[in-house]
């Protein structure tokens, strides 16, 4: 077997093998499906092709982030355009200039005034958010030291239960133990105070 495998090996790197060599290989099943296996991989990767990366409209996959505020953008193209309007308004036709300005002035003003209502509107809502947010994590910290509290408490609890055991079972157990003392004190002969004492 360890004949075959370094026969195998060879082959697989390349070397020349004998016909007899190669024989002996594809006479042994498990050898021989293993050479097919070899062979067919080695023929796919010579003839492999590599296939392109199909062209697609990336931009439409992925949604564009806007690095300027809606608000803030809009209340600028609106300036922006009333001045445009109005210069050309001014220029094309001064007579009718001045009350045609007037009209546009008070319009965006009028407009930048909603606009800066609808943000008023929005820091209101997300001051409302922040709030309630706050509050919730307030009390979901007071849920957990409560409970810490608790937990704490039932453990000393059954801390103080074990000892109360404990100490009884230690009472009980001595008392156990005078009792037979003083049954084998009772019972016993009296010693004479000569026996007791020590020189």
């Amino acid at each position: 077997m360890a004949n075959l495998d370094s026969l195998f090996t060879a082959w697989l790197e390349g070397e020349s093998l004998t016909d007899e060599q190669i024989a002996l290989l594809q006479a042994n099943a498990e050898y021989a499906s293993m050479m097919n296996n070899a062979m067919q991989w080695q023929q796919q990767s010579q003839h492999y092709e590599t296939v392109p990366v199909p062209n697609w409209d990336r931009e439409s996959t992925m949604p564009k982030v806007q690095k300027t505020s809606l608000f803030f953008g809009a209340g600028m193209w609106a300036v922006a355009a009333s001045i445009v309007f109005c210069a050309w308004v001014f220029v094309s036709n001064p007579q009718q200039g001045n009350q045609q300005l007037l009209e546009q002035v008070a319009k965006q003003t009028n407009l930048l005034e909603s606009q800066q209502k609808q943000i008023d509107q929005l820091q209101n809502i997300i001051t409302a958010q922040n709030e309630v947010q706050q509050q919730q994590m307030y009390q979901l910290a007071k849920e957990a030291i409560k409970t810490g509290r608790v937990e704490r408490q039932e453990d000393i609890a059954s801390v103080l239960a074990y000892i109360k055991t404990q100490r009884a079972q230690d009472q009980a157990y001595l008392r156990m133990q005078l009792n037979d003392l003083a049954e084998q004190v009772d019972g016993g002969p009296l010693p004479t105070v000569a026996n007791n004492l020590e020189y």
